[in-house]
């Protein structure tokens, strides 16, 4: 479990372990059992600490960050899959998120409970992998991470 405010930080050498082989559903996984990492930006503690939990019990490994501050520290991981990023946040901009994603082809997911049906709309048609309302099905995340992995394996 991760403490609130206290980024995890996930090792390079761990990152470069991430491919070995491939569960039936196409995601890559290491020899520890673990389909890849992601990085997690929400700035709720509860809810950081839930996704975290909820991530790693499906075999994610999960670099949870409480805002913007230490994303680009976060990229130096080798092995990220997606960023899953709280679309109000009080030191980035979605706009932000994007840009740092697309430089490194990473998908980014956004969630949210305060942006208009349109807002959410709009950071799909400028890239998104999809918007999450919150509070979201637990299985609508797994469901797109899951699709995310085939994506990347066929």
């Amino acid at each position: 479990m991760v403490c609130p405010g206290v980024a995890v930080s996930i090792s390079q050498t761990l990152g470069r372990k991430l491919l070995d082989r491939n569960d039936p559903r196409g995601c890559t996984i290491n020899k520890e059992g673990k389909k890849g990492i992601l990085v997690l930006i929400e700035p709720d503690s509860s809810v950081r600490d839930a996704l975290t939990v909820l991530l790693e019990g499906e075999n994610w490994l999960v670099n949870s960050l409480e805002d913007c501050t230490e994303l680009e520290s976060a990229f130096d991981t080798v092995g990220i899959v997606a960023v899953v990023s709280e679309s109000s946040l009080p030191d980035c901009t979605p706009q932000e998120i994007f840009e740092q994603c697309s430089q490194r082809g990473l998908p980014v997911i956004f969630t949210g409970h305060d942006l208009p049906l349109q807002g959410a709309v709009d950071l799909i048609r400028q890239g998104a992998m999809d918007f999450l309302d919150k509070p979201f099905p637990q299985s609508r995340l797994l469901d797109l991470l899951d699709r995310l992995c085939n994506r990347q394996n066929t």
